[in-house]
């Protein structure tokens, strides 16, 4: 994903859109910029949720960290944004966030500060894993620059198609999807509850391959379990959500 923001032509790129390992499934939202006296916040957000049928410990290092001169880069989980100098995380003590149960999920994002005056860019790797199976981590590179002459891609097409779990899960009453499509077809997502009965069409049409975004608002339905499926080209992938009134 890609945000131009005409502060100084700041732009910003996310190199994957969902990501998934064994056990975590990782996706990523929305950059954000603040503006504050002297320097300029840029937060990629992501969350990691917990796929697999066991308590798992995450774990995010920060591989590379590129920085220009007076830039700094913080890892966070929640609000809470560690000291630039702290290049490992886990959901474990002395860090505040417990491990994850079967179906959490850990909001967490990547924060670099800029001057408001240096042209430059950041390159930020992260590896995101778990402890008991840290082989599986998977790398994402983040990349902030001031720089106008950069050439950032903000059309990136999926290696594959991708249904996403749903965020924020609870949710009351609305929620998003994100999903990928390889290549065009007819696209279909659709909300059943527990006992199969659709209740809401969400995408019923022809798509071309990129990554999208569709948004469920339920205010008249009871909170439950309910069920969203996407077709497109031979492709099937269900999951759940939960809305909790």
């Amino acid at each position: 994903m890609m945000k131009k923001i005409f502060l100084r032509s700041v732009l910003f790129f996310l190199s994957f859109s969902s990501l998934n390992a064994q056990e975590i499934e990782i996706i990523l939202h929305d950059t954000f910029i603040y503006a504050h006296e002297t320097t300029y916040e840029i937060i990629f957000d992501f969350e990691v949720v917990n796929i697999s049928s066991e308590v798992q410990t995450i774990f995010e290092v920060r591989t590379e960290n590129i920085l220009p001169e007076n830039w700094t880069s913080s890892l966070c989980f929640g609000e809470l944004c560690f000291p630039p100098e702290i290049d490992t995380v886990f959901t474990a003590p002395p860090f505040p966030e417990p491990p994850l149960d079967p179906g959490d999920t850990l909001i967490t994002s990547l924060h670099v500060f800029t001057d408001q005056v240096t042209i430059g860019t950041a390159t930020v790797q992260l590896k995101v894993g778990t402890l008991g199976n840290p082989e599986a981590a998977e790398l994402i590179d983040f990349v902030a620059t001031t720089d106008p002459s950069v050439d950032v891609n903000d059309e990136e097409i999926p290696n594959g198609y991708f249904l996403s779990q749903n965020y924020p899960n609870p949710f009351n009453p609305s929620t998003k999807i994100s999903y990928g499509v390889k290549e065009g077809g007819f696209v279909s997502l659709k909300v059943y509850n527990i006992l199969g009965v659709e209740v809401a069409t969400l995408v019923n049409g022809y798509k071309p391959a990129g990554s999208y975004e569709a948004y469920l608002n339920l205010p008249n339905l009871s909170s439950g379990v309910y069920i969203y499926s996407l077709q497109v080209n031979g492709f099937t992938q269900t999951r759940k959500m939960i809305l909790e009134k």
